[in-house]
């Protein structure tokens, strides 16, 4: 009877242990959620010794960017650059506003769109086209565009919050912006993107596989663009 019980005890021990070997680990922590960041508040702009309020365009690019004025309907068809100062102090942003070179931030800012959306592209082999995507980012980055109309230029002293802020008493910095707006015509600025999407594919040795591929890309670039 000793013996049986005493054997019991052994695989109940058995038991134990495999139980504790086999039971799966704690979940691992999932993403961690993004911290939120309070949409910075206006404090004094252009308009606010006539009472005037901040136009939507203003508004929306400092919540969404260039592409989120594209949207407005008042710019349907337009491609829109804006340009965008930033200092401690008013006049000191105004005049750096006032000396930017335009047409080299605007070929800045289409290079940056470019890669952007040569990032996200869909293609099998990217090494295949990193010459070309290259050759496009450069040249772009280089190119004189013609045909950008300036618009509506505008001020604003913002409030920003730390991240993660749960009240407005957790202040980041305030700064003054001058924000400036540039727009074209895209079937326009299509004209002269197209050529230089030619130019930079004539410069690269090209296999069957490897012109399917541009072509793909040429075909879709300006979907979401």
């Amino acid at each position: 009877m000793k013996k049986i019980l005493s054997a019991l005890l052994v695989l109940l021990a058995v038991f134990a242990i495999a139980s504790c070997v086999s039971e799966p680990a704690p979940a691992a922590d999932g993403p961690k959620p993004m911290e939120t960041v309070l949409t910075p508040d206006i404090l004094e702009h252009k308009g606010t010794a006539l009472g005037a309020n901040v136009p939507a365009w203003t508004m929306s690019y400092i919540e969404g960017g260039s592409q989120a004025v594209e949207k407005l309907p008042e710019y349907k068809g337009k491609f829109v650059v804006v340009l965008d100062s930033e200092g401690q102090n008013k006049q000191g942003t105004l005049t750096a506003m006032d000396n930017m070179d335009a047409p080299v931030q605007i070929s800045r800012y289409l290079s940056t769109r470019v890669q952007q959306k040569f990032a996200g592209a869909q293609v099998g082999d990217r090494d295949q086209l990193e010459e070309y995507f290259e050759n496009v980012v450069k040249t772009v980055s280089e190119a004189k565009f013609s045909g950008f109309m300036a618009g509506p230029d505008w001020w604003v002293y913002l409030q920003y919050y730390k991240p993660g802020a749960k009240t407005k008493s957790e202040v980041d910095r305030r700064v003054y912006r001058v924000i400036k707006i540039y727009t074209i015509d895209q079937t326009i600025l299509e004209t002269q993107l197209n050529k230089y999407l030619n130019d930079a594919e004539a410069a690269v040795a090209k296999t069957p596989e490897k012109q399917r591929a541009i072509d793909a890309v040429q075909s879709a670039f300006y979907e979401g663009f």
